[in-house]
């Protein structure tokens, strides 16, 4: 553990491996008070990783602002309740629910002396029967406390039982030790088969904070041998699974949650799903990550996880993994091996994959293409995947990541759209004003072939005033109508705007001749031919080049070429 994870202030939460529950209620010390003053926060987050167990231990709130073992202080503070009962109880259900009996191990430093020679005392609700100031509520039984003192002495540490009218007995009714055994004390805590053990160290065990960590790696051997694993595959609250934040969604590719492409969170397969759970079970568990914060993120199976939310489920099955067991590459991998094995992942979601990816590892395309391309089954069977099949589908994803184009990403999902075409042809196009009337307008009603398609886009920019523009103009918009009316829709149309280049071409072309002819007359005489003086512009460089036909003699060529000078002067020969 890291200082800066050590000295946050915090109520930290920790899931476990096991049937050990670490309760820590008071580890924020007084550093202004040297009788006060510890690092028990220090020895419960080690504690907590040596053991592998769930854990919740308290670095937020001083026991002189409110005692966390007080149970009845705890209740009068909704906040306090929400973020240290709660956790216990989700805590303690979850081991519960894999049919393992909890072990609530309650860990505090001792405020007055310990009995000499003595570093460790034992407090289970043992008192005096029939004394109502020292009740005799026991947690766990005595047997076992021999037990568990006996393998801490052999880690060297010395062990005594509290006297039964000490404060470290842990059986006051509304001590923290005596949660599970008080009914109606606090809602459906109330559990006789949960052991709990109050262990009161004495302030030397963790005055400094190495003497702290190793008194923890004591501990920790000792209660290691009273482990009752969890199962690999074992059953989770839902209400333990985050889904909400951006770091919840690392390893979530299926589109989900966006509004703009409401399509693609495919509910009609979400709810066909749901109703097979209900049927049939489910099939297929979740496979879940660990996290530091007390709650799990997925990692496969997030439709699985919508589905049975769906059906009010509260308990859902799953596979349990902490994010130091593998590489982040490895659970990319993991995570796509699961998400194919069903069903393959749509164009959009692949580069949703592949975005994420190079985000998290930082990986060009020609790395993405060597570790992921195989796998994902893209590009021309039995071909490497080249880095620019990769690009691709980075780039339609990106579409939806900038919100852009909402009816190209729902098509393409719904393989309504070719991806090719979204890729090549559409991707490219900067403008998502140009690129949605290109499609809506175009490629959607007329269905035009690749070669089809690249006419059309040659005629529509030789306007050059951007494609939504003339798709919009009133001419254009009249020969959609008719090719909407014929029978071979895209030809049609390619046949109406070359007529329409022609008769525009042709009308541009007198248009020019008569300009010309002006000129002609005006510098040179309205005798002057052709044949004198003439320029012309052919159909293919009307608009970016000219060709001058001048005819003189020694007589006149100073002339000529001083009229011709001075018509350029004067002139603009490209404006109508």
């Amino acid at each position: 553990m890291n200082n800066s994870q050590q000295k946050h202030r915090s109520i930290h939460t920790f899931l476990g491996n096991n049937n050990i529950l670490l309760l820590i209620p008071n580890g924020l010390s007084s550093p202004q008070n040297k009788e006060e003053k510890h690092h028990l926060t220090e020895l419960g987050l080690v504690l907590a990783q040596q053991l592998e167990c769930y854990a919740i231990i308290n670095n937020k709130y001083k026991k002189t602002l409110i005692d966390l073992t007080d149970m009845q202080a705890v209740k009068t503070r909704k906040k306090i309740t929400d973020t240290f009962l709660v956790h216990i109880k989700r805590f303690t259900d979850e081991i519960v629910e894999n049919d393992l009996s909890p072990l609530v191990l309650i860990v505090q430093v001792g405020s007055t002396p310990l009995p000499k020679g003595k570093q460790i005392l034992f407090g289970y609700g043992q008192g005096e029967r029939g004394a109502p100031e020292k009740p005799h509520n026991p947690t766990i039984s005595p047997s076992q406390i021999n037990k568990y003192r006996v393998v801490i002495e052999d880690q060297g540490l010395t062990t005594d039982l509290a006297n039964s009218g000490s404060i470290y007995c842990g059986h006051s009714p509304d001590h923290l030790n005596q949660l599970y055994r008080q009914k109606n004390y606090l809602e459906s805590f109330y559990n006789t088969n949960v052991n709990s053990l109050l262990l009161t160290l004495a302030p030397e065990l963790v005055s400094e904070q190495g003497m702290a960590e190793f008194t923890a790696e004591k501990l920790g051997r000792a209660f290691q041998q009273f482990q009752q694993k969890m199962p690999l595959v074992r059953k989770i609250q839902l209400k333990s699974i985050e889904t909400q934040n951006e770091e919840d969604l690392q390893y979530i590719f299926r589109i989900h949650n966006d509004a703009q492409y409401d399509e693609l969170t495919r509910e009609s397969y979400i709810d066909e799903l749901a109703g097979s759970i209900e049927k049939n079970g489910l099939l297929h568990p979740l496979v879940l990550l660990r996290k530091t914060d007390g709650y799990y993120k997925i990692l496969c199976g997030f439709r699985r996880f919508q589905a049975v939310k769906r059906i009010g489920r509260e308990w859902i099955e799953a596979k349990i993994f902490q994010e130091q067991d593998f590489t982040t590459e490895d659970f990319f991998n993991i995570s796509l091996a699961e998400n194919t094995k069903r069903r393959n992942l749509n164009p959009v979601e692949i580069g949703n994959f592949l975005d994420t990816a190079s985000d998290t590892m930082q990986l060009n395309n020609t790395m993405l293409a060597e570790k992921f391309g195989a796998t994902l089954g893209i590009g021309v069977p039995g071909s490497k995947v080249s880095h620019t099949t990769i690009h691709k589908y980075r780039k339609v994803n990106q579409i939806r990541t900038r919100g852009e184009s909402p009816k190209i990403i729902n098509d393409v999902i719904n393989e309504k759209l070719q991806f090719s075409i979204a890729a090549e042809i559409l991707a490219p196009i900067k403008d998502p004003g140009d690129r949605d009337s290109l499609y809506l307008e175009i490629i959607k009603p007329l269905t035009p072939t690749r070669p089809q398609l690249q006419n059309i886009l040659t005629l529509l920019k030789e306007k050059k005033i951007g494609l939504s523009k003339t798709i919009a103009h009133k001419e254009v918009q009249q020969m959609l109508t008719k090719a909407m009316e014929a029978p071979q829709k895209a030809a049609t149309f390619i046949r109406l705007m070359q007529q329409k280049g022609t008769q525009s071409a042709a009308t541009e072309q007198k248009q020019f001749s008569k300009k010309i002819t002006k000129i002609r007359n005006q510098y040179f005489g309205e005798r002057t031919s052709k044949k004198v003086f003439n320029l012309t512009a052919d159909s293919e460089t009307a608009k970016g080049e000219l060709t001058l036909n001048l005819r003189v003699n020694k007589e006149n060529y100073h002339v000529m070429l001083d009229k011709v000078s001075q018509l350029l002067r004067q002139e603009d020969l490209f404006t109508e």
